[in-house]
């Protein structure tokens, strides 16, 4: 492929996607990761995309931008609030439970009275709401490391290497967004942690309100064929829904 039809294609990638990544690329055109890091400093310069760590995005779209918290704590309140319900349903006595950081998850500390387990999280939003409804028959644990203000979660190489030395019976973790069979997030470190929770979980669950369904984001960190079920509200689309199908089984929160 001659550099202007390969440069021609890049472009095209970012503006239908809104988000590319040079792994992606490398092989799909099957050529070295500099010769793409190359192609695209030169779009740069021409004004045709912009450059991201590991890949670029379109000046034309713009990706999804990371809500604030307060944001995603107002978003589709109360179909979140009936999918926290129905984690906590999953949750049995005497369980080690992951529940990871995301708006969603945090509301499940409402339905927690009565439970008997023990949850380890690295959100402190959760962990807080763990530690304000004063569950004695609930043993906390927050997992510490680099902390992201937007999101309340705790990540980084000091979380990972906690991670890697605990083992849950059930995971809990939150999305951005759900394509095919990739769930993403907005952020690496936040994206590495939950790929290391999941792969330490007996049972692994994506939460996801419908919203985020045929929704890419900038890192997608797990694929759902890898996991037992996914976690949504009744408002999925039967399209999105016999998608998801085809790679894992669906829990409706009705």
């Amino acid at each position: 492929m001659l550099r202007e039809e390969r440069q021609n294609y890049i472009v095209n990638k970012v503006n239908e996607n809104g988000i590319i990544r040079i792994s992606d690329i490398k092989k799909e055109l099957d050529v070295s990761e500099m010769t793409i890091r190359r192609d695209l400093n030169d779009l740069e310069n021409k004004s045709l995309l912009e450059r991201v760590h590991g890949g670029a995005k379109s000046i034309r779209k713009k990706i999804n931008k990371e809500l604030s918290h307060l944001e995603k704590t107002q978003k589709n309140y109360k179909d979140k609030l009936k999918i926290a319900k129905k984690v906590s349903m999953l949750i049995e006595d005497e369980d080690i439970v992951f529940i990871g950081a995301g708006s969603t998850l945090e509301l499940c500390a409402n339905f927690f009275e009565g439970k008997n387990c023990k949850i380890v999280t690295n959100s402190l939003f959760l962990f807080n709401r763990l530690v304000e409804n004063n569950n004695r028959n609930i043993e906390s644990i927050l997992v510490g490391g680099s902390f992201r203000k937007i999101t309340g979660a705790f990540v980084g190489n000091f979380a990972i290497n906690t991670i890697k030395v605990l083992h849950f019976k059930k995971a809990f973790i939150g999305t951005n967004g759900v394509k095919d069979s990739k769930i993403y997030t907005h952020n690496i470190l936040e994206g590495d942690l939950q790929a290391r929770v999941l792969n330490n979980s007996t049972y692994k669950y994506i939460v996801s309100d419908s919203s985020k369904l045929g929704r890419e984001d900038f890192f997608d960190f797990y694929n759902l064929e890898k996991i037992d079920s996914i976690i949504i509200d009744n408002n999925a689309s039967k399209k999105d829904l016999e998608i998801i199908k085809n790679y894992t089984k669906v829990i409706k929160a009705v």
